[in-house]
């Protein structure tokens, strides 16, 4: 078989897109893969640019697969159909996207799908918040931009999952990175109601928002209000590598613990392409909480 090239095309840049580039490094050297990464950062049209211009350039440059984490929630359904009648194999990761089942009836390579389950890691944060809050209170929550399909799902989770006794004050972070969050939280913390009296404790969708809202916490003038607002307990959410350290430590109060997709991405793609098959349509790769839920119930939070 002819050495594969491939295209991973991420979103932006985080703690989990790096660990999930160096993975799928490590995967193509493994199975002696050509392998590109492109970003985006975060601008859908740029990620639409980049992948057509492959698409549609030399047959020589093109690549035999393209793996897109997209920066939207639609997945960029156009530049996939493009890439499936061109021939190429088109791999989504991090995002459920509707047009799957449709371009695999005529596709001449694998396309398939693997992603973290986002309503379950939004459903296990709000379990552990509920474990956290046995008696209610309120939360910030620190969520990406309207566009992302993971921050809209986690957030749709999270809102299943918590206890009707706990509010939750939602803070939009426009990006993926910890400055991205300094700024949100910045503004946020300037309006003349926000008193960090009033939460008890802080969720995000990662853990990058949590290193930019300390900091955030950390340039308040106001040495009593910095040291309460440092003092919530946070819960945050991505890879055991990155954060079973940041529990044990005591920076995160816990953490729901989630899974790389890319070496199972690039194994399944050789497999699907040696057999001349098809992979299953949707894969998902495990969550869990840690401490378990059961564990965090033991020491809950102050709450209202």
């Amino acid at each position: 078989m002819k050495k594969l090239k491939l295209v991973y095309a991420i979103p932006g840049d985080n703690l989990y897109l790096r660990e999930q580039t160096s993975a799928a490094e490590a995967a193509a050297g493994r199975l002696d893969m050509q392998l590109k990464v492109i970003s985006a950062d975060m601008d859908p049209i740029l990620q639409s640019q980049q992948l057509l211009s492959l698409v549609q350039g030399k047959d020589a440059d093109r690549p035999d697969a393209i793996l897109i984490e997209p920066v939207n929630a639609t997945g960029l359904p156009r530049v996939a159909e493009a890439a499936v009648a061109a021939g190429m194999a088109w791999v989504v990761s991090n995002a459920q996207v509707d047009y799957i089942a449709k371009l695999r009836r005529n596709a001449k390579a694998p396309v398939f799908l693997v992603s973290q389950d986002h309503l379950e890691i939004g459903r296990l944060q709000g379990r552990q918040t509920a474990a956290l809050l046995p008696r209610g209170g309120s939360v910030l929550y620190l969520r990406g931009p309207a566009m992302s399909s993971i921050a809209s799902r986690r957030f749709e989770g999270l809102e299943r999952g918590r206890p009707q006794n706990v509010e939750v004050k939602s803070v939009k972070v426009q990006g993926s990175t910890a400055d991205n969050a300094c700024a949100a939280v910045n503004s946020w913390l300037n309006l003349s109601t926000v008193r960090p009296d009033g939460t008890q404790l802080i969720v995000s969708q990662n853990a990058d928002f949590i290193f930019g809202a300390r900091k955030a916490f950390e340039s308040r003038a106001d040495e009593s209000e910095r040291a309460k607002w440092l003092g919530i307990p946070c819960l945050g959410a991505g890879v055991a590598s990155q954060l079973r350290s940041l529990v044990d430590q005591k920076t995160l109060r816990a953490a729901v613990l989630t899974s790389l997709t890319m070496e199972r991405v690039l194994d399944m793609l050789v497999q699907a392409i040696k057999k001349g098959s098809q992979p299953p349509e949707n894969t998902f790769v495990e969550a869990s909480s840690y401490p378990s839920l059961e564990d965090l119930a033991k020491k809950p939070v102050s709450g209202r």
